[in-house]
């Protein structure tokens, strides 16, 4: 049997070294802690509608968040994170059902730090209470309802307009170029989906238009995935409404303006669309000349004299050959105002990314190509999120509103098909 004496004896120099050693191992301990709590990975979900009607404005989407991570990873990725690189972990939400599915597999299997998305109002609304539920933090770069903040959730932020803004800003838009070609405009007409989103294009402008002096005298509702306009464009001629407001996506838009131009239907004024799918390239692509005159109503376009706007916009259309419009360009700016509040963060913790969210105030970096300033009030809201108008024309959006911003100016009334270019 070992004695406990010969066992303890230790050599004074063999004490002093590992005293000296422990010493080491004390004073390195919490920074040898820091490196090794330190992730080499953050993943980040994002909700994008992958599948079904939207599915072309989807993968838009994707392209720029791709193009958004890559920028961010090779500048070195998350500094304050010790260089942690962001990983992009997709859920398809073309429904609400996947929507609230997808949100929770990245949150309980992928374990996402934080959601962006989800594209449609209607997943948004459904998935946000989800994540906050768990404690993840959602920033919304790309619906529109107004309902999205102001619900009382903590963890939900919102970098885009609100829609009622939309109409708002359409009424403004129409009676700023009336007025500046000395023309009067009493009547408008609104064409919708019947979804959601589509009921929040009617309530908001049937409460806002009536102040611009203008009577909605034709409201038009058309199903998701429709076969035929001709009701709808039939109903508009009876009606004749000075100007029309119009929402839909690419594909709807896509055959209604085919059809508008077979029944020879044109308003008076000119034709206002309002969202992604007016604003989305894939639309103007598909239309090709028949989307001349168009006027588009949404946060960005490329000429934009914004800070960075045409170089980001020129290596998104290096890469996906179209410009990044149809909320691709606030999808983009959402990764980049979520990489700012990993920084501010220094965190992974879902708390403290929403207290980093909360506190945000940029006036520089990326997300300046969109916005004068990135800062949320109480609700989660990003007041500086403003919007402009642009007319199509040769498959370009040229600014032509507000006057501080316009690179152009309009083409107003817009002429009908038999006189236009």
């Amino acid at each position: 049997m070992e004695s406990r004496t010969s066992k303890s004896r230790v050599g004074r120099r063999q004490f002093l070294k590992g005293v000296a050693g422990a010493g080491l191992m004390l004073a390195a301990g919490p920074a040898l802690s820091r490196v090794s709590a330190q992730p080499k990975e953050v993943k980040v979900g994002f909700l994008l509608p992958l599948t079904g009607a939207f599915a072309e404005a989807g993968q838009l989407n994707k392209q720029a968040v791709e193009m958004a991570v890559e920028e961010i990873n090779q500048a070195g990725g998350v500094k304050s994170l010790g260089g942690a690189r962001l990983v992009a972990l997709f859920g398809n939400s073309s429904t609400v059902d996947e929507a609230n599915t997808e949100t929770e597999r990245l949150i309980a299997r992928e374990k996402v730090i934080g959601i962006i998305g989800a594209y449609s109002s209607g997943a948004t609304l459904s998935s946000t209470v989800i994540a906050e539920r768990a404690g993840i933090p959602y920033l919304v770069p790309n619906a529109l309802a107004d309902e999205i903040t102001g619900r009382g959730l903590k963890y939900v932020f919102k970098s885009v307009p609100h829609f009622s803004q939309f109409a708002i800003n359409g009424g403004e838009l129409v009676r700023d170029l009336s007025k500046k070609a000395g023309l009067e405009v009493k009547t408008a007409g609104l064409v919708r989906e019947n979804n959601f989103f589509g009921n929040v294009v009617g309530r908001e402008f049937n409460k806002h238009i009536p102040s611009f002096n203008l009577k909605i005298i034709s409201d038009n509702v058309f199903p998701t995935n429709p076969t035929s306009f001709e009701d709808v464009i039939l109903r508009l001629k009876q009606d004749n409404p000075d100007a029309v407001f119009a929402a839909g996506e690419p594909s709807s838009i896509t055959l209604l303006f085919q059809q508008l131009n077979e029944l020879r239907y044109w308003p008076r004024l000119g034709w206002v669309g309002v969202g992604g799918g007016y604003s989305n390239p894939i639309t103007w692509k598909n239309l090709g000349k028949l989307a001349n005159g168009l006027i588009a109503v949404n946060d960005w376009f490329p000429d934009i004299k914004r800070p960075g706007a045409q170089e980001i916009n020129a290596r998104f259309k290096t890469r996906t050959g179209l410009d990044m419009l149809g909320n691709a360009n606030t999808t983009y700016a959402g990764v980049h105002i979520f990489y700012a509040t990993l920084e501010k963060a220094g965190s992974t913790d879902g708390a403290k990314i929403r207290d980093a969210l909360a506190g945000l105030d940029l006036t520089s970096g990326a997300p300046m190509f969109m916005y004068e300033r990135v800062k949320f009030d109480q609700t989660g809201f990003m007041t500086y999120a403003k919007l402009v108008g642009a007319q199509v024309r040769d498959g370009q959006a040229r600014v032509i509103w507000p006057e501080s911003l316009k690179v152009t100016d309009a083409v107003w009334p817009v002429p009908d098909w038999g006189r236009r270019g």
